[in-house]
């Protein structure tokens, strides 16, 4: 499990925010289009964040694979928290590009998780394929503090 999100201030830097959501967040949602523009969810992990860039993974064979690969406008977002004024949320907006497969080897070192995920299909770390995010633009929302925490960040244009 991830540790909890610190306490957030003005202070926050985008590296830090950025750090911050591969740190701090397990799975966030993936919002992508399909080759008719029609919208669609997935869940991933983040698992890396390297140059301001945030690392994922996911397989050839799915879908949402090809949405990446068609579409690399994306936007991602979580919430983490029991109650709604014990959350903290994010949302970023990015470019995704599929990026040089040595980075499983990271994402396997830092996540031995994904050793026992990909345990059961011997072939599975055969069929990945790591994805880096450029951010563009991004907001967080601290519900446990009052008055709400909310601090925008401008990546440029990736």
């Amino acid at each position: 499990m991830r540790p909890a999100v610190p306490m957030l201030n003005d202070q926050l830097t985008a590296d830090e925010f950025l750090h911050m959501i591969v740190t701090n967040f397990q799975s966030v949602v993936f919002g992508t289009v399909d080759a008719n523009g029609d919208p669609f969810t997935n869940v991933a992990d983040l698992e890396l964040c390297i140059d301001q860039q945030l690392i994922f993974a996911t397989t050839y064979q799915k879908a949402f694979y090809q949405r990446l690969k068609g579409h690399p406008r994306l936007s991602i977002t979580a919430l983490r928290g029991e109650e709604t004024l014990e959350s903290v949320g994010f949302t970023l907006n990015g470019v995704v590009k599929e990026v040089n497969r040595d980075y499983l080897d990271q994402i396997f070192a830092l996540h031995p998780e994904m050793e026992q995920i990909s345990a059961n299909q011997s072939e599975r770390r055969e069929l990945l394929r790591p994805f880096a995010i450029t951010p563009l633009n991004g907001s967080v929302y601290d519900l446990r503090q009052q008055p709400i925490f909310q601090k925008r960040f401008d990546f440029g244009e990736g």
